[in-house]
């Protein structure tokens, strides 16, 4: 008999916690990221997470932002084309061997879900290291991790 698995509920009203990504396509040219990040410039938009992936004629740049509807409707006023995606962000764990980034990657492994990419926030709430992580499956891997004891963060904590 199959058991069924709740999903993870936060405090905050969410079934998962978990951030958006915003992924911005533009040419690949001296000056558009400094043009992209000028567009934020006197909003109150602040970036928590930044990583470019460069290609031959266009890049690719990914944000995690503390307000991702606004920061959303900024780029569309600026006819910037982009898509959103939802990150699992984890805060990483004190370990003695230093770690915890590997503590998490076998949490992952355990339940066989693909890591497909992460990266590091710049600030979080409590001022420690935390990690985006880009999963196949958000929602098993937030109840994974929660179940071994690590600390998730979801929009509202970066805000």
């Amino acid at each position: 008999m199959a058991t069924l698995h709740e999903k993870p509920m936060t405090a905050r009203g969410r079934d998962t916690p978990c951030v958006r990504q915003v992924s911005v396509f533009v040419e690949n040219r001296v000056g558009m990221l400094a043009t992209l990040v000028g567009i934020f410039e006197d909003t109150d938009i602040q970036v928590h997470a930044l990583t470019v992936l460069q290609g031959f004629d266009c890049a690719i740049v990914r944000f995690v932002f503390n307000d991702t509807d606004t920061a959303s409707r900024i780029l569309r006023e600026s006819n910037y084309h982009y898509s959103v995606c939802e990150l699992v962000a984890v805060e990483m764990p004190a370990t003695h061997s230093g770690n915890g980034l590997g503590s998490i990657g076998k949490a992952l492994l355990s339940a066989e879900i693909d890591i497909h990419y992460v990266y590091g926030l710049i600030s979080t709430p409590h001022g420690r290291a935390a990690v985006v992580i880009h999963v196949d499956n958000p929602e098993s891997a937030s109840r994974v991790l929660e179940e071994k004891n690590f600390v998730l963060l979801d929009e509202t904590d970066l805000r």
